[in-house]
């Protein structure tokens, strides 16, 4: 549940993502990390077709650290917006990419009681 609720958010904050001049993001444009395991994937599509979503959620037993400084490595130069935050549960890191046609997004969540960090690929935006 704490899941769900923290990956929500984020995709909140980055929906409302202004656009910029390059064609729309795939979810397939981010990397996976290695050795992680998909724990849940879901699709939607919105009203009439015009705003969808997907979502692929990861688990590791890595450290956040790790997954971190593997992902702000694999998006280096692709001009990414940045989001840290730390709550009672964990560190939380956002690191999206925006385009005109929408905006894909790796949100990293450090469980500190569960010893895990999630991994959330997510895309929202035009199909």
């Amino acid at each position: 549940m704490r899941r769900a609720i923290l990956t929500c958010t984020l995709i909140l904050l980055f929906a409302g993502g202004c656009g910029r001049s390059d064609s729309g993001p795939a979810l397939s444009d981010l990397p996976s990390y290695p050795g992680a395991t998909q724990t849940e994937s879901m699709e939607q599509s919105g009203m009439l077709g015009i705003l969808g979503g997907e979502l692929v959620q990861l688990t590791t037993g890595d450290s956040y650290d790790e997954v971190l400084d593997f992902y702000t490595t694999e998006l280096a130069g692709r001009d990414t917006e940045v989001i840290e935050h730390t709550t009672e549960l964990g560190r939380q890191t956002a690191i999206s990419i925006t385009r005109d046609e929408g905006v894909i997004t790796v949100a990293i969540q450090e469980f500190t009681d569960e010893d895990a960090v999630n991994i959330t690929h997510m895309r929202v935006g035009r199909p």
